[in-house]
């Protein structure tokens, strides 16, 4: 123990390692001379700080028990929006305890890692934001598949909810996407 410096320490001590003002305890390799602490606040400061174990998360609404997540332009929805989305959900089989619905300005406010580390199996993205998971769009109405999460970018709901080819074209990419098939008569 006397022979390891303090990054060795750091190697297998999980807590984070403090120099504390007034303490003259030094840290040396063996054989090598001390370095002297040099006081720079008086308040304890970490020596190396390790993010590695940071939690990641992003503020949604619904009970993501399905894992899908389901992003939309702006802050949030109006009401007429609001209720073509649930409409939207209930014609593949889920509803808002099944999704995590998150505005595009939540999304942009958070961590680039944020949505990895929610894990979904699915993503539906309305509309453009400004977040790295725009790298995946190819075009609108196509499930691109990455890294074993399905996306699909359409296009903003206000924009949809006023086209009915649109709303044929997400319809048509949903039942793929949500493994939908129509019954026959």
């Amino acid at each position: 123990m006397e022979n390891l410096s303090i990054h060795h320490l750091a190697m297998f001590m999980p807590e984070e390692i403090y120099m504390i003002s007034g303490e003259n305890n030094l840290w040396t390799e063996a054989g090598k001379k001390a370095i002297p602490y040099k006081e720079n606040s008086s308040s304890p400061s970490p020596i190396e700080e390790d993010t590695s174990e940071e939690t990641v998360s992003i503020e949604f609404d619904g009970g993501f028990e399905k894992g899908v997540m389901i992003i939309y332009r702006g802050s949030s929805l109006t009401q007429d929006l609001q209720e073509l989305l649930f409409k939207i959900l209930q014609a593949v089989g889920c509803s808002l305890k099944d999704v995590a619905l998150v505005s595009s300005q939540i999304l942009e406010a958070s961590a680039t890692d944020a949505i990895t580390s929610m894990n979904p199996c699915k993503i539906i993205v309305f509309g453009t934001v400004r977040n790295d998971i725009m790298s995946y769009h190819k075009s609108n109405y196509e499930i691109e598949n990455e890294d074993g999460t399905e996306y699909l970018f359409a296009d903003d709901l206000k924009i949809i909810s006023e086209n009915k080819e649109l709303k044929k074209s997400l319809w048509n990419e949903l039942q793929v996407l949500f493994n939908i098939t129509k019954k026959h008569k």
